[in-house]
């Protein structure tokens, strides 16, 4: 009995089976060296000796189609084990189970134009390829040589059933896993009659070629007459992943990456975007960084991109401190300083938000970005464009929607802060800071005198009006800048900056809530969901 040419027999006809092989033995055993192969069905081929060893055999090989992985299994014959009914043949042997190696079977229900461009496309990944129609002069072997089934007849019911049996006889060819079905007929009534057909059988996937429209109206159809929720849920329609595909060699291709991700059960979207779509922000500041909180957290991967030397007040609530501490923390998440791509890349893949000294942008050709946000918020463009990325938003004045970015997000406190806008910019810069606990222009302190910032007060000190927050060093001597009023410091520019005169380099927080100090505003993160509604609406459009 030649057991190669069996198993290369029931691999032509894709029939479920495992080779069961002695590997190794000692002592006395019922056979030293032995091969045999299961059926499904349990039909044997061969023998390793018979008695409870193959008993056993055959009944872990069941187990061994069904997972498609192969397994070892240890024999002791000595009637030592723990067995209350021992075999004591009294050797050992190991016995490896192999699953045949069958190709995953894609019925294709339909001869049309798209179905051939499928057939065409699939041949060379593996399938066993099935055609179904009732148009018996497209279903011929000229017209699909590579197929290894057709499937005609007087109705595409009666050909549906033949090909997809309602019985238990589908099974025992080919499993749930491996089989496919994708449903592109000549007619919407056709779609329907098969989709009713198919929707209750056993298949790992199943899709129908059409419009939204048609997919909504045939799904509701069949929910009307009683077709379960959790079974039209199974229903890929409209087909295929998004690739922009046109003719029927682009929809091939669609449809199989849509299988094969299936398949393999992946989501089917690009390997540069496996942890989620990347995002890279301009700006690290604490507008930045509520922006950069809000994204991470909704599933989005963000570099951070940053100047040299940032001038940030809330520097407790900025990932930008970590281009001076080497990394920084804000309401739980970590951010790294990187240099370079490898340290970006290294960051990304701990869950880390890089941030990266480029007040140029030079990275974003090489990082790809699904979308740029500039959140400098400079009140001018210092360089973004449309095109930088498929997405491009920008916050605040300075932008224009349309011209410079895709999107831009009102920052000004009011009625519109966090608005997305489409067409047109964001309101002016009036020079006046927003509303905190009833002050506005009195809560920010700015810097009487160029020259070097030395700290007295630390972000979070509860301060009272006139009492010194800092030093500024001039060659004349230090200047004392005083608190303008009770509250928290809530912010303080970075020790060690050289501030213009103007500048601002603190933040008095009337409300004295020093907790205050270590969260994101409102403003933040009211702005933020302004961007990652941009983000989504933008992303939608390309799609």
């Amino acid at each position: 009995m030649n057991l190669y040419r069996i198993a290369a027999d029931l691999e032509d006809r894709n029939r479920p089976f495992v080779l069961a092989t002695i590997v190794e033995s000692s002592g006395s055993t019922p056979r030293s060296r032995a091969k045999m192969i299961i059926e499904a069905d349990g039909t044997c081929h061969g023998t390793i000796g018979g008695g409870r060893v193959e008993s056993r055999v055959i009944e872990e090989a069941r187990a061994c189609m069904a997972s498609g992985r192969p397994r070892t299994l240890e024999f002791d014959l000595t009637g030592s084990g723990p067995d209350p009914d021992p075999m004591i043949c009294g050797g050992r042997m190991t016995v490896l189970l192999e699953p045949g190696d069958r190709k995953p079977r894609l019925l294709l229900v339909g001869a049309g134009h798209v179905n051939l461009a499928v057939a065409r496309a699939a041949a060379p990944l593996g399938f066993r390829i099935a055609v179904v129609d009732d148009r018996p002069d497209l279903v011929t072997a000229e017209r699909f040589p590579m197929a290894s089934e057709l499937f005609s007849g007087p109705t595409l019911r009666e050909a549906l059933g033949a090909a997809l049996p309602a019985d238990s006889a589908l099974a025992a060819s080919v499993p749930a896993e491996g089989n496919s079905v994708l449903i592109a007929t000549a007619s919407h009534a056709s779609d329907e009659e098969a989709l009713r057909h198919c929707i209750d059988k056993p298949c790992a996937y199943l899709g129908m070629l059409g419009s939204r429209r048609k997919t909504r109206v045939l799904l509701s159809r069949l929910a009307e007459s009683g077709v379960p929720e959790e079974a039209l849920a199974r229903v890929r329609a409209p087909v295929g992943l998004d690739i922009g595909a046109e003719t029927p060699e682009e929809i091939a291709v669609s449809i199989l990456g849509e299988i094969l991700a299936e398949r393999s059960g992946r989501g089917g979207g690009p390997l540069a975007g496996r942890e989620g779509d990347l995002v890279v922000v301009r700006g690290a500041g604490d507008l930045a960084t509520g922006v950069i909180l809000r994204l991470v957290r909704s599933g989005f991967r963000v570099v951070a991109l940053e100047s040299p030397r940032p001038t940030a007040i809330r520097r407790t609530v900025a990932f930008s401190e970590a281009v001076y501490d080497g990394s920084a923390e804000v309401e739980g998440l970590r951010a790294r300083r990187a240099e370079g791509l490898a340290e970006v890349r290294a960051a990304l893949a701990e869950g880390v938000v890089p941030v990266v000294v480029d007040p140029e942008a030079a990275l974003v050709p090489a990082l790809r970005p699904a979308v740029l946000v500039d959140a400098i918020l400079a009140k001018r463009n210092l360089g973004t464009r449309v095109g930088q990325a498929p997405a491009v938003i920008a916050l605040g004045p300075g932008f224009e929607a349309g011209r410079d970015a895709d999107a831009v997000v009102e920052t000004a406190r009011g009625h519109d802060l966090g608005r997305v806008i489409l067409s047109g910019s964001a309101a002016p810069n009036t020079g006046v800071p927003g509303e905190v606990g009833g002050k506005s222009a009195e809560r920010v302190v700015r810097a009487p005198v160029a020259g070097e910032v030395i700290a007295v007060r630390s972000i979070g000190d509860p301060v009272r009006a006139g009492e010194p927050l800092l030093l500024i060093e001039t060659p004349s001597g230090r200047v004392s800048v005083p608190s303008p009023l009770d509250g928290t410091l809530r912010g303080l520019i970075r020790p060690g900056i050289e501030a213009a005169e103007g500048e601002k380099i603190a933040d008095v927080d009337p409300r004295g809530r020093p907790e205050y100090c270590r969260t994101v505003s409102d403003k933040a993160r009211a702005v933020a969901g302004g961007v990652l509604e941009a983000l989504l609406y933008l992303r939608g459009r390309t799609k």
